[in-house]
């Protein structure tokens, strides 16, 4: 517990090196504790000296990592790149690269992705080596798919390689995914035009060749004797049993994860468990037993370990199986807990930094729960709630229905010590909690062991015995369709697995305090029983953030939130006497999907502001950028209405998002120019679009809805994507407020933002969200002389980050993410 509380802490913030002298007089004062008997102190001080030790390990580990070798090789070329991440400038071109494969390539959402640590640069004609840096890279072009069988795991291949900083948001409650990111090992990411470009320079060592073989073999024959009927269960087939996800599709795993099942296809306890209790099982029948079979077992783990691409995840449970069997081949009877702690200490000394990985926490986490946890419950259960002993004078029916008894409140029991331990976990990182994988592991993880089981059957008998590997291929395939199925719970219960804000520190501190003193302190089991129901309560329940105004500003004054989202878009209006309005709800431009913007960025950052629901969500139009994350926020904020413009019939993610809205009770309602309402002490007025007199085929930035919002003596002007066109169309319309507040339509686009408006209308304050270091070169030049020349005060999500308007109808209070970072 010191060591994980030291490296925790030594991941969150930087220790002075000068700390390490703390060692020596902590380990002199432990000396004279142990010399003068002192054990409470001699305690102390150990753990005080582990946890100090720790915490130095993992700053150190922290620092290196953030100060990226290759990120500094690239500023020696570039100048801009390695600079604050506001610096702007133009896309850097694709530098030689030379990189070794960790990954196998594979296809994931259209294009093939490769994870490389790069390990030489070559800058103006000269090779620089840097020390190993992850990297995932994307390849592009038609050749790219066929040539995957050549980049394996464990090559070494050179390729132009046009390298990018992971994307930051700075907005309240959003994470620094870049810091996460390098954190986790990848510190950038890297693009390469064509397959074409890619040279292999050396193969791997044999062991990792041989691995790659296998891998490709698994590959080949479940898609043979699986996929062919059943694309989507091969590729449950394929993660489990060697680890690789990417053909599985984000619906599909979204689902599961929502379901509390998303483990089972993540390689780790599970199946390392369950393939050494295999093994233990089957040795006996060819006379390898006792230390021999825990000998030749941990020879096979670490074997498999080196073949499945599921990453530290299998490592960690490999090592913890490894040190148990260890024990046991030296004779060594120690509790399974001794043995996790070993293997938690052995992982924390050589990986400060994975203490700050969710799957860390986990791993280490379940595997507490159904060691410590479990049993208690058990226990607990069978003096107080059932009695399921069978008593030797009942028939074998009754024992039979007692065992299976037995074993359904057991794996009950266990799901709900899981879930009970790693709830604040669950919360922090993914910001979800579920009740339904109680449930659905009864069924997920018996079927997780037929498809591994059928899948290793598949694998085996591909090659010579095609038949039997069409039927264990068969049973695969219904097995991973019943694990789909199963996650459908969710979808018709969605009060089972609920979007809930991160909590706080000191939220999480009293939740796991009340529940170490509920295990280790009998006398105070009520109080801190207590203490874990109502922090739990409150990460459930959500407890209101900081918003940063009073109550009673929140009665009288209007906020207007800009929200940082990259390259798209999103505003929140909070006026009094009413239920927030949200408009647009980002994504990601160029067609990508863009709902983890929705759900990572948007959602926090309303939660932190203390929304918990919404009145309206206003969809401007239909494109990507705009209504990309609008499915998540319709499912965490369940706006009453649904405000859009002219349907597009084809256009399939407004059809979805409409659909979705009304499953859940949201009112749609099309907004058309005229239309004039009160919203709390606001007016809203619809400029735009008109009644359409055709039928849209595709989605129209002119086609975006325009609304000005009148409060007192501000007017706020919502433009969308519109063009200079439209704008002068609806210049009549506006109207002569003292304060006039526009957001800058398409983003800076040249061909909006025209004279004729700025000169027409005269705002005084123009909000641009915009991408940083974007490749359309928003905002404009011309955009930005043209509000210059108008006397026009500019804030830009690229520059200023989020940007919060606060006005009570006659003053005007400005505040930045930026202002508030530099103070």
């Amino acid at each position: 517990m010191a060591l994980l509380t030291g490296a925790a802490l030594g991941s969150r913030v930087s220790i002075p090196p000068s700390a390490r002298w703390l060692l020596p007089f902590i380990l002199l004062a432990a000396v004279a504790a142990w010399r003068y008997s002192r054990r409470r102190a001699l305690v102390w001080l150990t753990g005080l000296g582990f946890a100090l030790a720790a915490m130095l390990l993992s700053s150190d580990a922290l620092t290196r990592t953030l100060a990226s070798p290759l990120r500094a090789a690239l500023d020696t070329r570039y100048r801009h790149f390695n600079l604050d991440t506001l610096s702007r400038g133009p896309t850097p071109e694709p530098l030689v690269s030379r990189f070794e494969i960790v990954q196998d390539a594979a296809v994931s959402d259209d294009a093939v992705v490769m994870p490389v640590a790069v390990t030489a640069v070559q800058i103006d004609g000269k090779w620089q080596g840097i020390p190993r840096e992850l990297v995932r890279l994307t390849i592009g072009g038609a050749v790219a798919s066929p040539r995957l069988a050549q980049w394996r795991a464990g090559r070494t291949a050179t390729a132009p390689v046009a390298f990018r900083r992971p994307a930051s948001y700075f907005d309240d409650g959003v994470g620094d995914f870049e810091r996460e990111l390098a954190i986790a090992g990848t510190t950038l990411f890297g693009s390469i035009k064509s397959g074409f470009l890619v040279e292999l320079e050396a193969r791997g060592s044999p062991l990792e060749e041989a691995a790659a073989t296998i891998r490709a073999h698994v590959r080949t024959a479940i898609s043979r004797h699986v996929g062919t009927r059943a694309p989507v269960a091969a590729a449950i087939v394929t993660a489990i049993l060697i680890g690789d996800r990417t053909g599985l599709p984000d619906a599909v795993r979204q689902r599961l994860q929502a379901a509390g099942t998303y483990h089972i296809i993540a390689i780790s306890g599970g199946n390392i468990a369950l393939l050494a209790g295999l093994l233990l099982a089957l040795l006996p029948l060819f006379l390898v037993r006792g230390r021999a079979a825990a000998g030749v077992t941990i020879v096979v783990l670490a074997g498999y370990a080196c073949i499945v691409t599921a990453g530290p995840s299998v490592w960690r449970a490999t090592v913890m199986a490894i040190v148990y069997l260890g024990a046991r081949v030296l004779d060594q009877r120690s509790p399974p807990w001794q043995a996790m702690a070993v293997a938690c200490i052995a992982l924390v000394v050589t990986s400060p930094l994975s203490v700050a990985d969710p799957g860390f926490l986990l791993t280490f986490g379940a595997t507490a729960a159904l060691v410590e946890g479990a049993p208690r419950l058990y226990a607990f259960a069978q003096l107080t709630l059932i009695h399921i002993r069978p008593s030797p004078k009942n028939g074998s029916g009754h024992r039979l229905f007692a065992a299976v008894l037995s074993w359904g409140v057991a794996s009950v029991l266990a799901s709900v010590a899981v879930e009970i331990v790693l709830l604040p976990v669950a919360a922090q990182s993914f910001s979800r909690v579920t009740a339904a994988g109680v449930v659905l592991n009864l069924l997920a993880v018996p079927l997780m062991a037929v498809v591994q089981m059928a899948g290793m059957v598949v694998v085996a008998a591909a090659s010579r015995f095609a038949a039997v590997a069409d039927v264990a291929g068969s049973v695969a395939a219904l097995a991973a369709n019943a694990i789909i199925d199963s996650a459908r719970l969710v979808d018709a219960v969605p009060s089972l697995s609920p979007r809930v804000p991160a909590p706080g520190p000191v939220l999480i501190v009293i939740y796991y305090v009340g529940l170490g003193l509920s295990l280790v302190v009998p006398r105070v089991r009520g109080f801190a029983a207590i203490l874990v129901v109502v922090a739990g309560g409150c990460m459930v329940g959500g407890v209101p953030a900081d918003t940063g105004r009073t109550p009673a500003a929140a009665d009288r004054e209007a906020r207007l939130t800009m929200l940082d989202v990259g390259q798209s878009e999103s505003m929140l209006l909070e006026l009094p006497g009413a239920l927030p309005l949200l408009i647009d709800a980002a994504g990601a431009p160029f067609g990508t999907p863009g709902d983890q913007i929705g759900a990572r960025v948007v959602a926090p950052a309303l939660w932190r502001r203390g929304v918990r629901r919404l009145g309206a969500l206003l969809v401007t139009h239909g494109d990507p950028d705009h209504i990309g994350g609008a499915v998540s926020v319709v499912h965490d904020f369940r706006p009453l209405q649904l405000w859009t413009g002219i349907p597009v019939p084809s256009h399939e993610a407004s059809q979805v998002l409409r659909s979705d809205a009304v499953r859940i009770g949201t009112v749609p309602l099309e907004l058309r120019r005229g239309m004039d309402w009160t919203w709390g002490r606001a007016r809203v007025r619809v400029l735009h679009p008109p009644a359409p007199d055709w039928e849209r085929p595709q989605v129209r930035n002119d086609d975006s809805v325009v609304l000005e919002v009148l409060f007192g003596d501000v007017a706020l002007l919502l433009t969308g994507d519109i063009s200079a066109a439209v704008e002068a169309e609806i210049l009549p319309q506006l109207s002569p407020a003292t304060t006039r507040i526009l957001k800058v339509a398409h983003h800076g686009s040249r061909t909006s933002s025209s004279s004729r408006l700025l000169d027409g209308w005269r705002p005084q304050i123009a909000l641009i969200s915009c991408g940083r270091g974007n490749r359309f070169g928003h905002p404009t030049t011309e955009v930005l002389e043209r509000l210059r020349a108008a006397g026009t005060r500019v804030y830009r999500t690229d520059l200023d980050g989020q940007t919060t308007l606060e006005t009570d109808g006659r003053h005007l209070r400005v505040r930045t993410y930026m202002e508030g970072r530099q103070e």
